[in-house]
């Protein structure tokens, strides 16, 4: 098996191969995609590309957004939920990690969302987005826009909203990077590009947005992979 890359998002082949980012892996606790495989195969071409080293982000806590309204739980239920699954994705990739040689295992690290979201740049990206979000209707279309991507239920007004925070949560990682000891991890593989990802290429280039783009105070290239186990 290898990694097939369809598109290249703010980078390029050249850029990937010269091992210029240090390379982080999104699981999304939905994404039936993540297969054990499948994780392994992520973690094997982001080992033999990334710059230093390879952060897995398992995105737990937010997924109880997904459960609150998908699946009408509370919210301590949801975040209950999102939690216990969390862990049980975070036991099974360490699995996989112990599989591998000791040199490499050394230089792969999961964490959980909780393990990212207090981290100053990104709860100051994440404030500048919300009061974005508040205030710019076409800002909050673009962002109501992404949940109902490829949505085959139908929600009301409210429900798209706490969808959106879904979106709201992940936006500063994807356009900051993501940050753990110091470093910043700036590319990101991921089986599939949406509306998500070309909000993140326009708000990195300043295009729709370019008064947001500046309160980011964006200091280095991120980029995003569509990448697909072939």
């Amino acid at each position: 098996m290898f990694m097939k890359i369809v598109n290249y998002l703010n980078t390029d082949k050249k850029e990937v191969e010269s091992k210029k980012f240090n390379i982080w892996i999104g699981i999304s606790l939905g994404n039936k995609y993540f297969t054990k495989q499948n994780i392994k195969e992520y973690i094997l071409w982001a080992l033999e590309n990334t710059k230093e080293n390879v952060v897995i982000l398992i995105a737990d806590k937010i997924h109880a957004i997904n459960y609150e309204v998908r699946n009408k739980y509370t919210k301590k239920r949801s975040l209950s939920v999102a939690l216990k699954k969390g862990k049980e994705i975070k036991q099974s990739i360490a699995k996989i990690i112990r599989q591998l040689p000791q040199e490499q295992q050394q230089k792969v690290h999961i964490l959980l969302w909780n393990d990212i979201e207090n981290d100053l740049e990104y709860k100051s990206a994440k404030k500048a987005i919300l009061t974005e979000f508040k205030t710019n209707p076409i800002f909050y279309k673009k962002i109501i826009d992404i949940p109902k991507e490829n949505m085959i239920f139908k929600f009301n007004k409210k429900e798209f909203e706490i969808l959106s925070s879904y979106v709201l949560n992940e936006l500063p990682i994807f356009i900051k990077g993501l940050k753990y000891k110091k470093v910043i991890y700036d590319l990101i593989p991921y089986p599939g590009l949406g509306k998500i990802d070309a909000l993140t290429l326009d708000l990195l280039q300043g295009k729709t947005f370019p008064e947001l783009t500046k309160k980011l105070k964006i200091k280095h290239k991120t980029a995003i992979l569509e990448a697909y186990v072939d």
